[in-house]
């Protein structure tokens, strides 16, 4: 007859096996979402860049690209957030996918398509009614004034619906996001770029970063 020890031993670990498999499951069905989400972010992205590439080669009207770009941003900006924040969510609470960083450097990826369709749309469109913050960051080291700021700009984005945050770490061998910091000699986490124009680097208050936004 088998020791109820073994028969303990044999449910325990009966017990962590499924629990892993379950956990591993769920892991992989979230990845699969995210996954997902971002493939559609850089669908739309790339859809952008080639109506732009329409227009320069074979036509000079952009009036149409321009209504495109002003009814999709919205709900793009939307998009771009919510899944941030599920991507921030998801990967805390992973145990077994290790899918995750290149779904994360995806995102980055989407979302500097995104940044890039505003300045384009900017440029032949006669102007933009958004602006646009660059947030950099640091992800793979503890930044508590990086927190901050981000919490500076949650509150800036829910009283200024034109605002549209583009939130990219410093600490990357993403070049995609290299030759921005280059361009706005980036030296320092948090750091701001606003419109392209305004380098704000440290932490900054709601006042500090509103006083370069437009008026309104």
């Amino acid at each position: 007859m088998a020791s109820p020890y073994l028969k303990a031993a044999l449910l325990t670990a009966a017990l962590v096996f499924l629990g892993f498999f379950f956990i591993s499951q769920l892991d992989a069905m979230r990845a699969n979402e995210l996954r997902a989400n971002v493939e559609e972010l850089l669908f739309q992205s790339e859809a952008e860049r080639m109506l732009f590439t329409y227009s320069q080669l074979m036509s000079n009207d952009t009036n149409e690209i321009c209504i495109y770009l002003s009814t999709a941003a919205e709900t793009k900006a939307s998009q771009a957030y919510a899944l941030s924040e599920k991507i921030r969510y998801y990967e805390q609470s992973n145990l077994a996918n290790a899918d995750y960083e290149r779904i994360r450097n995806q995102y980055y990826l989407s979302n500097m398509g995104l940044y890039l369709n505003i300045r384009a749309a900017e440029k032949y469109c006669k102007g933009t009614p958004y602006d646009t913050v660059l947030f950099f960051y640091k992800l793979k080291e503890d930044c508590p004034e990086c927190r901050a700021q981000g919490g500076v700009l949650d509150k800036l984005r829910q009283a200024r619906p034109s605002l549209r945050v583009f939130a990219f770490p410093y600490d990357t061998n993403l070049q995609f996001i290299n030759v921005f910091v280059k361009r706005h000699g980036i030296s320092q986490v948090p750091s701001l770029v606003i419109n392209d124009r305004d380098v704000l680097l440290g932490l900054k208050n709601e006042e500090e970063v509103a006083a370069h936004l437009r008026k309104g």
